[in-house]
């Protein structure tokens, strides 16, 4: 079965020859809290080897249900929260908080399609690099030109509608490259996609 297809579930996971660095007990309810005391394993050893899609047991897909992310991020953040472990010594919630943070920005990239689909091309082995790849100039010519444009105040409206259109097929033909495992192909897209996005980011400061 291709790995896109693998499900992980940490509360299932059951780590070997490891033990709990306060109790030494190899006993653990997952990979990141111990099952005898409690404590949280360091962060920085734990989350190293752990993506943004395991975290929150899902595929490594394209498509992701928006209100299990949502739910799964609630449920993450309920069992990280400082103050399940005000009890505890203080390193547990310095512990929790770089948990929070990583199951922050974990929800943040996958709830975005566009920071979702660089993020597992990062994953596939690209990095997005935009002087990486020779774009067409004439595209450049155009979003120079369009970019005059707006800062004149010119055919905004014509410009945002058209900008709008081609930012939604470009965003569905990543969406089809990357379920077809075209990463190349994908790659290439968002490169141009993010200039037709700081067009818009422009056009939103002029309308």
């Amino acid at each position: 079965m291709l790995q896109s297809l693998i499900r992980f579930s940490f509360s299932k996971f059951v780590p070997s020859k490891v033990t709990c660095w306060n109790c030494k007990s190899n006993e653990f309810i997952n990979r990141f809290i111990c099952g005898q005391c409690k404590y949280l394993k360091e962060p920085s050893i734990q989350l190293q080897d752990v993506n943004y899609f395991e975290l929150f047991d899902l595929p490594i897909n394209i498509n992701v249900e928006t209100r299990y992310l949502e739910d799964k991020y609630r449920s993450l953040q309920l069992k990280f929260h400082p103050d399940r472990f005000v009890t505890m010594p203080p390193i547990n919630i310095s512990y929790s908080q770089e948990y929070s943070a990583f199951i922050n920005e974990a929800y943040s990239v996958l709830k975005n399609i566009h920071e979702r689909a660089e993020y597992i091309l990062s994953l596939r082995g690209f990095q997005i690099k935009e002087c990486s790849v020779l774009l067409d100039l004439e595209f450049m010519e155009e979003i120079l030109e369009l970019q005059s444009q707006v800062q004149r105040g010119e055919n905004i409206t014509q410009i945002n509608q058209k900008n709008s259109r081609e930012i939604e097929k470009m965003t569905k033909q990543i969406i089809n490259d990357i379920s077809n495992e075209h990463y190349e192909k994908a790659y290439e897209i968002i490169l141009y996609l993010k200039y037709r996005q700081r067009l818009r980011d422009q056009i939103l400061l002029h309308i």
